[in-house]
């Protein structure tokens, strides 16, 4: 993908209110940390929080809107309190959205808790419960040997 990198950050919640005080939404929350990682790359000419990143954001919970695939390269699916297995009409929606995006090879996908839930359940995997309970914040993972290659440690 070459600048203008354009990115759709799809809305799955609000966030409690001093997060949403500061920045608005989780749109603004990805907003910052996505311009502070094009900032940090050290190439403002090509890409940076003021040229080459185009960042909009999509209420997929309330308004159910979504970008035109033509107009993105990538999309962001946000966190959300509400469960990934769900069947509301607006997940189940959303679910549809990434099989379309899944089933091409030109727009990317990430997705932020919920959100790689999401992913996983467009992809046809199991998304359910877990029986160690909800969870949130930082959590340590111990990584596989293909994980330990990557990212040159043993665990994140």
């Amino acid at each position: 993908m070459k600048p203008p990198l354009r990115i759709a950050i799809l809305e799955c919640d609000t966030p409690l209110d001093q997060t949403r005080g500061k920045y608005g939404g989780y749109g603004g929350v990805f907003k910052a940390l996505l311009e502070a990682g094009a900032d940090a790359l050290g190439q403002p000419d090509l890409i940076s929080s003021k040229k080459g990143l185009e960042l909009t954001t999509w209420d997929v919970e309330k308004a159910e809107t979504y970008p035109p695939l033509s107009d993105i390269d990538a999309i962001l699916i946000t966190g959300s309190r509400n469960n990934a297995f769900d069947n509301k009409p607006w997940i189940i929606k959303l679910v549809d959205f990434v099989k379309k995006i899944l089933a091409q090879d030109r727009i990317r996908v990430v997705g932020v808790c919920f959100g790689h839930q999401i992913v996983g359940r467009a992809m046809g995997v199991k998304v359910d419960r877990s029986d160690a309970g909800w969870e949130t914040a930082v959590t340590p993972v111990d990584l596989t040997e293909k994980g330990k290659e990557l990212f040159r440690q043993s665990s994140l």
